[in-house]
């Protein structure tokens, strides 16, 4: 565990120690109330006999997790948000003042914490506009086009790991269900996400990266191109007030290595949303904006959306959305249902945390 002089040193180097006085604060709050369970390095005092293991808070995973969710935890104990009833509650012994005091000084004990973007930017994801934080996540996406000519159901798995500090691959599984000329599985898609740069104080994260969409789809069954597309794209977060509002954004190429097999499109996501409450445990509406830009025909296509969406457990690394798709051009387009359920990895097992 760092000491306090070190901590005094380390402040303004970053996010993890911008806070000289709160991580001071932090400290005498720890060594009161947590250093007998967690012990002085973080990792768990290995004198104490318990049934639990507690949290390595030198783990540098950690640091995707918003600070009001380890604040809820400190001030309500582990049973509010599904965890065991070990950790005890802090409310009644701390304010609220000295409870954020501590976590800000818990993200001390990571050595590159300040390499890492921090929870607080990782936003709840929309429906359509993709995020710039580095994420571990499983998703099962559903599309729905109800209408008679056109109906269509989709499904699409998704795996996203991150490596090291701010480095992401995504891999993405596409299935058509039911409607189209035919049936199976889609082109796949494989893409490499890096962040740029983050911003604790402005609530601001941008990143870069590329997607390679692969040809493994049937073009005869329509369920493919038939051609290699490259896409690179930057996407943006940032949060206003208290952090509960966002907006994020993502701007990307579509490629064809084969250009009489598809076209070059410029596509673009932009969303709005609104945590009512804690940022992994609120209902989140969200309304997005998405379309796309034909280089070859010069048609601009775009859509609304409209969505909502709720962590399904307490510790909230389970979520599930619901939204449509409004078309604005062409008004004749269909309207689709669309859903997702993910499960947040990185946070622990599926059945931790109800």
């Amino acid at each position: 565990m760092p000491s306090l002089s070190a901590a005094l040193l380390l402040a303004a180097a970053g996010w993890a120690t911008a806070d000289a006085a709160k991580i001071a604060k932090g400290r005498q709050v720890y060594q009161e109330g947590c250093v007998l369970c967690h012990g002085q390095d973080g990792k768990g005092n290995p004198e104490w006999e318990s049934e639990v293991r507690p949290i390595e808070f030198s783990d540098c995973g950690t640091t995707a997790e918003p600070s009001d969710l380890w604040q809820h935890i400190v001030k309500k104990g582990g049973r509010a948000a599904g965890l065991n009833s070990v950790m005890p509650s802090f409310g009644d012994s701390y304010i609220d003042d000295e409870i954020a005091a501590v976590v800000a000084y818990l993200r001390t004990f990571c050595a590159d914490a300040d390499r890492y973007p921090p929870g607080d930017l990782n936003f709840r994801r929309l429906l359509k506009t993709g995020k710039a934080f580095p994420e571990q996540e499983w998703v099962l996406r559903a599309s729905h086009a109800p209408e008679r000519g056109s109906r269509e159901t989709e499904l699409e798995v998704v795996y996203e790991n991150r490596l090291g500090a701010r480095f992401q691959y995504e891999l993405a599984l596409p299935l058509r269900a039911q409607g189209g000329p035919g049936r199976g599985i889609g082109d796949i898609e494989v893409e490499a996400k890096q962040v740029l740069g983050f911003d604790l104080r402005s609530l601001s994260i941008v990143s870069a990266g590329v997607g390679l969409v692969l040809p493994t789809g049937s073009e005869s069954k329509g369920t493919g191109s038939g051609t290699l597309f490259v896409s690179p794209f930057a996407a943006f977060g940032k949060g206003f007030g208290s952090g509960r509002t966002f907006v994020q954004a993502k701007l990307g190429v579509e490629i064809p290595a084969d250009a009489d097999k598809g076209d070059t499109e410029l596509q673009y996501a932009v969303g709005l949303s609104r945590a009512l409450g804690l940022s992994r445990r609120a209902f989140v509406p969200a309304v997005e904006l998405t379309g796309s830009y034909n280089r070859a025909t010069r048609k601009n296509e775009y859509s609304g959306w409209l969505e909502l969406s709720k962590p399904l457990n307490k510790l909230g690394h389970v979520i599930g959305s619901l939204g449509v798709q409004v078309p604005i051009r062409p008004r004749s387009a269909s309207w689709r249902l669309e859903a997702y359920v993910l499960w947040d990895f990185g946070d622990g097992p599926l059945w931790l945390g109800w």
